[in-house]
């Protein structure tokens, strides 16, 4: 029989612990929400470490946003680079085509000019001309 009293005792004890924490988290819950905690003297005396958290949770808020902002720049330059790219690759492309010597020729037939059938002789110039 005792033990049913400790252990009903205990109950009772933890029961009691149980709803002063409760107590404890709702009422500062409570002067939280009704600004009452800020006329506490505690917070009082910690104004300025108050302010630097929040300053430096606005910093924290900013270098976020610049480091996004800078990761969609960083994404948008790689997509006009291999856009470049491929510009770049079509155009020599086209070049190395039209300049072959066939397509020059091709070309040419419409203006009248032809391509030389003749092979070109080299001019030899000696170095010492003899006089």
């Amino acid at each position: 029989m005792k033990e049913q009293e400790t252990y009903t005792e205990q109950s009772a004890k933890t029961k009691k612990k149980g709803s002063k924490k409760r107590n404890i988290f709702s009422s500062a819950f409570h002067d939280i929400l009704g600004g009452e905690f800020l006329a506490h003297d505690w917070a009082v005396k910690q104004t300025r470490f108050i302010l630097f958290l929040t300053g430096l949770a606005l910093v924290y808020i900013g270098n976020n946003y610049y480091t996004e902002a800078t990761s969609r720049n960083i994404d948008r330059i790689n997509r006009e680079i291999k856009e470049l790219q491929f510009e770049y690759i079509y155009g020599k492309s086209t070049v190395m085509h039209e300049s072959k010597q066939s397509e020059i020729a091709r070309k040419l037939i419409s203006t009248g000019i032809k391509e030389s059938v003749e092979p070109v002789e080299k001019i030899v110039v000696p170095k010492n001309p003899q006089p």
